[in-house]
């Protein structure tokens, strides 16, 4: 298995909550190398938007998308995910996952962590022949409350 690093040539400092971010991180490429093993179990990975063969691969870019904002994004090369699941993934206990292999809350507390913590954005993008692609976008700065 392979792992690229793309990270643009600066770096910012981000105002964020750093453990929570790391398990936000962690649900999204062990989602990712399950995948990535379903995959090699059928015997393929998807090689069009990347222009690989036969490499089960992880993408990690980040770059800087505004001048307040970082996205994170973290792309594997298997197998796609279906249209009917992609509309569900965010939903917490949803799973595809045998019966004890899965709670169905990882990328729920995910969504939970970016959208309400960091007051950022979590999408998912899936094409067949390309894999699947989780888009973080966090601000620089978190907004503080009044409330």
């Amino acid at each position: 298995m392979f792992t690229q690093f793309g990270f643009s040539t600066s770096f910012y400092l981000v105002e964020c909550y750093p453990g929570q971010l790391n398990q936000v991180f962690l649900n999204i490429l062990v989602n990712a190398l399950d995948a990535l093993e379903d995959s090699a179990l059928k015997g393929r990975w998807t090689t069009k938007k990347f222009n690989i063969i036969d490499n089960p691969r992880i993408y990690i870019r980040t770059r800087l998308l505004e001048p307040d904002q970082v996205t994170i994004s973290i792309a594997d090369n298997g197998l796609r995910i279906p249209s009917d699941t992609l509309k569900q993934i965010f939903n917490p206990f949803f799973t595809t996952k045998a019966v004890g292999q899965g709670t169905g809350m990882g990328l729920a507390i995910s969504y939970q962590i970016i959208t309400q913590k960091h007051g950022g954005s979590l999408d998912c993008i899936s094409q067949p022949g390309v894999g699947a692609e989780f888009i973080i976008r966090i601000p620089l700065q978190q907004l503080v409350s009044n409330s």
